[in-house]
């Protein structure tokens, strides 16, 4: 018995760490949570608690404290490059608050709208996205800030070659 528990939790964590449970996990909020991308988690936890005998509470619980771990992670991240911006010069600690105070904005905005943006279709989607780029470039320049200095902090991918994707909802 305990040969089979082990087994099936290596073949778990081999398919969450081989399928990017991060990019799974958090693609959806990159993609305005859409109900393709939710769906497609709840699909997998589905197939592989089935697939492996495993318990699909547990299962959930494991992705979504790998979800919030790797949030919390992105988090600390953006915080320590924000106040390496600052120490560098690059902005200033009042622009820092300003975008400290964006990113909540942002982020009860896509709380707020998760549901609803369930119920539309990607074309509807990608047309709110580019607003929401078009609103955040906007903010940025009357904040007196380069948008390009904030990959990866405002939303986007903020890797090499990443592009400036507007805030997620």
């Amino acid at each position: 018995i305990y040969m089979k528990t082990l087994t099936k939790t290596l073949i778990v964590a081999s398919v969450v760490g081989t399928v990017g449970l991060g990019g799974i996990a958090t693609a959806g909020v990159a993609s305005a949570e859409s109900n393709s991308s939710t769906g497609s988690v709840s699909n997998l936890i589905d197939k592989i608690a089935s697939t492996f005998d495993i318990d699909k509470y547990k299962l959930q619980t494991l992705f979504d404290e790998e979800r919030e771990s790797r949030e919390a992670d992105r988090e600390t991240r953006a915080a320590e490059r924000l106040q390496g911006l600052v120490d560098d010069g690059t902005i200033t600690a009042a622009q820092k608050t300003a975008i400290e105070a964006k990113i909540k904005e942002m982020k009860a905005e896509r709380e707020e709208n998760h549901e609803s943006m369930k119920d539309i279709s990607d074309e509807e989607r990608k047309a709110m996205m580019d607003e929401k780029k078009t609103e955040l470039e906007e903010w940025a320049k009357e904040q007196g800030l380069d948008i390009a200095d904030l990959r990866g902090i405002l939303g986007g991918h903020g890797g090499p070659g990443g592009h400036m994707g507007g805030p997620r909802m």
